[in-house]
């Protein structure tokens, strides 16, 4: 038989910068070219790689190692998701849209909205005046993306501050729901991409097996927010084993000195996304609707600049940390590395769970 063609993504776009690039992809600015109908669109494209080509790893049954098969099952997940945005939520203000996909030998390339309005914190940090009303309106955004994206039976799973980034740089610019690599459609999660995530803001069921469900994304939710307004997570340990405990066991403070000055209309709100139990926390409709998040109760006047200052430095050192972690990945992956156990847990993968990737992999 013959081989299929496929159009190369070099033939339909220019290529420029790198944006930003993780443990199995990379995201670069790129142009649509002359000859397209959407000449000189500026957009993102993500490159999701693959360590083995399809053709081998699927059809001729050529043993995949441990690194291809985990990078495909993120690749597929990613691309089973953003169909499903495709055809049921987009288009939304406030969750990236996706153009089109393209495939060669350099991998899959997801041709995505261009966001150029930077990450959320990173925006925050920058401006001259912060206050309770500014960080309502992000988290009404955040609220409403999800709220769409649960609609549609989509759990993201990785909420983080990383993972919302402003579609451009104007003032009242949308800010967006990204990166779906992690993400879970219908109560289908490849046993894989459970292993990832970030520890900062994975809900307590998620620790401990359970079923992960909408209310998750809530939970990270009101870790956000509560770093909007400490500049500090909820929970701190001097280890991971006891962050996850505390985290179990939904040990949340409001430390005075920090908190005096904050609504209690929003703590109550922190407190309701951060209970243990999911059954008690709001859903994001619910979120969007609340009157401190309207902006009906959230205080206009600048916030503590001492808080501001532990944004910059919480924001600073989570830059530093995901870069690490890229770097890890991208150079030596191995499940069984102790560096590797300390950043995403210990887990090996049964045989069965390596077998189903390969069948997941041919529903894309």
């Amino acid at each position: 038989m013959g081989q299929e063609t496929r159009k190369s993504v070099s033939d339909e776009y220019e290529i420029t910068e790198i944006l930003g690039r993780g443990g199995f992809s990379v995201v670069r600015r790129g142009t649509r070219k002359k000859s397209s109908i959407e000449a000189n669109k500026h957009v993102a494209i993500k490159t999701l790689r693959r360590f083995v080509p399809f053709s081998n790893s699927v059809q001729k049954n050529v043993p995949m190692t441990k690194k291809s098969l985990i990078s495909d099952a993120l690749l597929t997940n990613e691309l089973l998701v953003m169909r499903k945005i495709v055809e049921d939520v987009s288009p939304h203000p406030n969750v990236i849209h996706l153009y089109d996909v393209c495939e060669d030998n350099g991998g899959v390339h997801l041709i995505l909205e261009l966001c150029s309005g930077g990450e959320l914190f990173d925006r925050i940090v920058a401006q001259a005046r912060y206050n309770e009303a500014g960080a309502a309106a992000v988290v009404r955004q955040i609220a409403a993306g999800l709220a769409a994206l649960h609609r549609a039976s989509i759990v993201h799973r990785d909420l983080k501050p990383e993972n919302c980034l402003f579609f451009s740089k104007e003032e009242n610019s949308p800010l967006k729901i990204m990166d779906f690599g992690l993400s879970s459609v219908e109560d289908f999660t490849d046993p894989v991409v459970g292993l990832f995530g970030s520890i900062d803001y994975v809900s307590p069921e998620a620790l401990s097996g359970d079923r992960i469900t909408p209310k998750s994304d809530i939970w990270s939710l009101g870790v956000i927010l509560y770093i909007l307004l400490s500049g500090y997570p909820p929970f701190i340990a001097q280890s991971n084993r006891q962050k996850q405990q505390m985290i179990l066991n939904g040990q949340l403070s409001f430390y005075e000195k920090t908190w005096k000055n904050i609504s209690s209309s929003v703590k109550q709100l922190i407190t309701s996304l951060l209970k243990v139990d999911p059954n008690m926390r709001p859903s994001a409709q619910e979120i969007a609707q609340h009157p401190w998040v309207t902006g009906d109760l959230a205080k206009q006047e600048q916030m503590d600049a001492e808080i501001v200052s532990r944004l910059q430095s919480f924001n600073a050192r989570r830059k530093f940390r995901a870069a690490a972690i890229a770097s890890v990945l991208s150079s030596s992956f191995s499940l069984r590395t102790k560096k590797l156990k300390n950043l995403v847990g210990s887990y090996d993968l049964k045989p069965e769970e390596l077998h189903n990737l390969s069948i997941n992999f041919k529903k894309v």
